[in-house]
Parts: C-alpha cells; structure tokens; sequence
C-alpha cells in the first residue's frame, strides 16, 4: 500500500532500513510486504519509501495474531495422540511406561487431549488465554489424580510429563514455520503454560498418594 507522503510528524518517518529493522526483518521482505499491500508505506518526492511507525505497531500487532492463530493451528490437532512427536516406541522404552496399562493409557490420553486443546487456547491468547490457563491447570491436576492411581512416583511421574514436554517443544520446533527468534518465544511461552501444569499435576498426585 503506496501514498504520498503527507506533511508534517517528519521524526515518526523511517527508512526502508530503519522500519525493516523494527519489524526484524530484512529489507528485501519488508519491501515485497508493502508491494503486497501488508504493510503502509508513502513515497517521498525523490520516490524512497516512508514508513510511519504507528502503520508498523499495527502490523506487528496483527503479525503476531496471525503468528499465535498458526501455532494453535498447529497444537490443536496433536492431542489426539496423546501427544506429539513421540513414537509408540518411545514411549514403551521408558521406565515408567510398564505402570501403565492399556486402559489407563486411553483414560490418560482423553485427558492430555484436553490439555493440548487448553494449550493451543493458551497460545491464541486474548480474553480467553486465562480460562484456557485454568483449564490446563486442570487438566494437570486430572492428570496429578491419575498416575497417582497407578502408584507411579512423584520422580516417575515427573518423568513422564517431561518426556512429553520435549516432545512437543521438538515437534514444535520442527515444524512451526517462523523464524528462529520467534521460534524461540514460542517455545518459551509452551514451556511457561507446561510448567505451570506440571506444578498443578505433582501437588495433585501428593494430595491422591497422601
């Protein structure tokens, strides 16, 4: 989206380089991004691009919206098998995995079916980022009462949420299509909600093993 340039607020105006540079991207994107018509920008006289840093703040905004709607894109659809990228194999290697049998297993899975779904929630943020935090606490706290039933540990039980923790972390990191920095902040934000899980699930399996 291409304008001239209008008069006056000439210190809230950036360069090509400098507006690439807030977005982090670089120039080359940045430029294709405005022929696109993504990102405002006004033409100078002499023809150069201007870039108003509000249009930036807007389009950051909105790139980050888009950014979370893709990543709970990507959450969503793994709880359903238990969790992601974690092979069957995998799995029954572990030591805890002979506490747990086929029932327990199904009866478990529904449960982290919730939990993935209150993480890609979590993840879209908004409004509903809190409601979506409680139900993953919940869903700790089920999970806390379950492995608790399997008289797995609290050190098992750790174990075993950890496991799938890296799971998912790698899935995500393979897959997820942003650029490394963002990847990172995703990540960390994955991380954050599943700690805070995994905290809800240890005092639950205390109050059941008690």
């Amino acid at each position: 989206m291409m304008g001239g340039l209008p008069r006056g607020g000439v210190s809230a105006w950036l360069t090509l380089g400098e507006a690439s540079k807030v977005l982090g991207v670089d120039a080359s994107t940045l430029r294709g991004w405005t022929d696109a018509g993504r990102v405002r920008a006004y033409r100078t006289p002499g023809g150069h691009r201007r870039y108003r840093q509000d249009d930036l703040a807007a389009f950051l905004r909105g790139h980050q919206q888009e950014r979370a709607g893709k990543l709970a894109d990507l959450i969503g659809p793994h709880g359903a098998r238990l969790m992601p990228g974690a092979s069957r194999r995998d799995i029954r290697r572990q030591p805890w995995y002979a506490s747990v049998g086929p029932e327990a297993v199904e009866t478990m899975r529904v449960t982290c079916r919730m939990l993935m779904d209150a993480l890609a929630g979590y993840l879209s943020g908004g409004r509903g980022q809190r409601v979506a935090a409680q139900a993953g606490e919940e869903a700790g706290r089920e999970l806390g009462r379950q492995v608790a039933a399997l008289r797995l540990s609290s050190a098992d039980a750790t174990r075993a949420f950890l496991f799938f923790k890296e799971s998912i972390t790698r899935t995500v990191s393979s897959q997820l299509p942003l650029p490394a920095h963002r990847k990172v902040q995703s990540i960390r934000r994955i991380e954050l909600f599943l700690d805070r899980v995994l905290l809800h699930m240890i005092a639950a399996h205390g109050e059941r093993a008690n």
